[in-house]
């Protein structure tokens, strides 16, 4: 391997250098892109050709940049592409969400909408709260606030932000074991939310690997989170007003 400790400044002790060490820009090609090197050179044929390959190797050098830089600027371009279009999506998505007045409208709403757009073969929203007075509706389960399972996420719920690709074996088997897809889980999503008087957490379980991961789309889960979490409180608050004989309340924004 070349040294280049104390290399020279000189022109003469530079070329002396380069003399006794020909294989320099072998060991070191990162430095002929930024080498200038003229293309007519005086001298011996040898000399012109040695130059020649050295500008070669340069332009080649480039032409490999360039095309990375074409490469990424591509995949810019697709990622730009994908983000607008599942943020419309998400768009289109809360103003369905606004219609909802059931925790299985919601259920439904959201089961479809995640698997098409997210890749969440399994989905769950699950709210902590005692006392519960609300039934578990398909995908949408209510737990005591001091229950095991919110007990499992506490770390989840302190920190209040999303989680991605970070589940032990235990954790899944907890929250999908009970649908018998545990297994073929392999990459998830927890975004927790956080109410007046109760926690809860949205939780997406999909079968392709490293599908999640945080940035644009994490911040359209969280918005839907919100969103779902607003529903559901409405919801629990109306049934438990229509109980009691009064008017139920609408959500802000519907109609």
């Amino acid at each position: 391997m070349v040294q280049t400790k104390d290399l020279p400044d000189s022109p003469k002790d530079i070329i002396e250098y380069l003399r006794n060490h020909p294989d320099f820009f072998v060991e070191h090609t990162d430095i002929l892109s930024e080498l200038d090197i003229p293309h007519n050179t005086p001298g011996k044929l040898a000399a012109t050709d040695n130059v020649a390959s050295l500008i070669e190797h340069q332009v080649a050098l480039l032409r490999q940049e360039n095309s990375s830089l074409n490469e990424n600027l591509e995949r810019s371009e697709e990622n730009v592409a994908n983000q607008r279009k599942l943020a419309k999506a998400t768009h289109d998505l809360s103003l369905q969400l606004m219609k909802v007045d059931s925790l299985k409208a919601l259920n439904d709403l959201l089961s479809k909408s995640l698997r098409q757009q997210y890749q969440a073969e399994r989905f769950l929203f699950l709210v902590f709260k005692t006392p519960v007075d609300s039934e578990d509706c398909s995908n949408i389960h209510f737990h005591e606030a001091n229950s095991k399972l919110a007990f499992m996420f506490t770390e989840l719920f302190h920190h209040n932000k999303p989680l991605c690709d970070s589940l032990q074996t235990e954790h899944i088997d907890a929250l999908f074991g009970t649908l018998g897809k545990s297994e073929s889980i392999r990459s998830t999503a927890l975004i927790p939310v956080q109410q007046s008087d109760w926690h809860g957490m949205l939780v997406l379980g999909s079968k392709n690997q490293d599908q999640y991961c945080h940035g644009f789309e994490m911040d359209l889960l969280n918005y839907i989170t919100m969103i779902s979490a607003a529903l559901i409180e409405n919801i629990i608050s109306n049934s438990h007003t229509r109980n009691r004989g009064e008017k139920p309340s609408k959500i802000r924004g519907q109609t």
